[in-house]
C-alpha cells in the first residue's frame, strides 16, 4: 500500500481543510473545541500524516465530520482521501462500491432423509407407517383422557358445590361503648377548630425581626422591650429573630419554649 504521509499535492485533503480553516479565520483550538477532535489530530489531518492518527475507521470519520463542520462536502473529502491513499482517481473509488444484482438465481434441491445403515433414501412422508402409527396412538390416547374426565367431573362438581356452600357468620361479640363523662364532653365543646397559624410575640428586650405568611414578607423591623405583635399565616409562618433569647412566642395559644436559645435563629410555624 502506497504511503501518502509525504505527499506534495497541492490539493491533497490536508491542504483543502487547512484552507477552509484558514478562510474562515478559525485556530485548531477553534476547531477542537466546536467538533470534540484532539488539536493533535487535526494538525495530523492538515499535514497528510495519517501515521499519526487512530485506525483507518476514525482517520475517515474526522475527515468527514471535520469537512462538514468547514462546509465542505465531507463524504466526497472521504473519498479524495482513499483515492489518495491508492494513488487513483475519485472516479475510480466511487465505482469500487458494492454492486446491485438485478436478478438472482438460486438452485434448490431437496435431499432424501437417509435410512440409517440400510444405504438406501427413504423419505418419510405424511403417509408412511410410522406417521400412521403415532396419529392412532395419539387418537386413542385423547379417546382415553375424555372417557376419564367424564367419569371423574361428576365429583369435582361435589368438590365444587361443597365449596361454594355458605359458611355460618362467626359471631362477634362487641362491648358496649363506655359512656362519655361531662367532662371529656365539656373539653370537645371547647376545645376551638385551628384554620390558621396565630403567633403572638413579646419581646423582653430588643429584638429584630423578619416575619414571612405563606410565602409572602409582612414584617421587618425591630422590636423593643415588652412590645408585643401577633402574626397570622393561612399555612406556614415564618420567622427570623436577630436575638431569640429574648423573646416569648405563643403560637395558637400554646406557650414555644425558648429556653437555652440566644442569637440568631429562623423558626417555622405551621398550622
Amino acid at each position: 500500500m502506497e504511503n501518502i504521509d509525504n505527499i506534495d499535492n497541492y490539493n491533497s485533503v490536508g491542504n483543502i481543510l487547512r484552507e477552509a480553516r484558514v478562510k474562515r479565520g478559525l485556530s485548531l483550538m477553534d476547531v477542537e473545541k466546536a467538533t470534540s477532535i484532539r488539536c493533535s489530530y487535526l494538525n495530523a489531518l492538515e499535514q497528510d500524516e495519517y501515521h499519526k492518527l487512530p485506525e483507518e475507521v476514525f482517520i475517515k470519520g474526522m475527515i468527514r465530520n471535520y469537512g462538514n463542520f468547514l462546509g465542505l462536502n465531507g463524504p466526497e473529502l472521504v473519498d479524495s482521501y482513499k483515492a489518495q491513499k491508492v494513488g487513483a482517481s475519485v472516479d475510480k473509488v466511487k465505482s469500487q462500491g458494492i454492486r446491485e444484482v438485478e436478478t438472482v438465481k438460486l438452485n434448490i434441491s431437496l435431499k432424501q432423509h437417509r435410512s440409517a445403515g440400510s444405504g438406501v433414501d427413504a423419505y418419510q412422508g405424511p403417509s408412511s407407517k410410522k406417521t400412521i402409527a403415532k396419529q392412532i396412538f395419539a387418537g386413542v390416547l385423547g379417546v382415553v383422557v375424555l372417557v376419564g374426565g367424564y367419569f371423574a367431573m361428576p365429583k369435582a362438581m361435589e368438590l365444587l358445590h361443597s365449596k361454594d356452600e355458605p359458611s355460618k357468620p362467626a359471631v362477634v361479640e362487641v362491648a358496649p361503648a363506655t359512656p362519655m363523662t361531662e367532662e371529656k364532653k365539656a373539653v370537645q365543646e371547647v376545645t376551638p377548630v385551628v384554620e390558621n397559624v396565630v403567633v403572638q410575640m413579646t419581646a423582653h428586650g430588643k429584638c429584630w425581626l423578619e416575619v414571612n405568611a405563606d410565602g409572602a414578607s409582612i414584617f421587618e423591623g425591630m422590636l423593643s422591650a415588652q412590645e408585643t405583635k401577633t402574626f397570622e399565616a393561612k399555612d406556614k409562618l415564618v420567622v427570623k429573630y436577630g436575638n431569640v433569647g429574648v423573646m416569648e412566642v405563643v403560637v395558637n395559644g400554646t406557650p414555644v419554649s425558648m429556653q437555652g436559645e440566644q442569637g440568631v435563629a429562623i423558626k417555622t410555624y405551621t398550622r
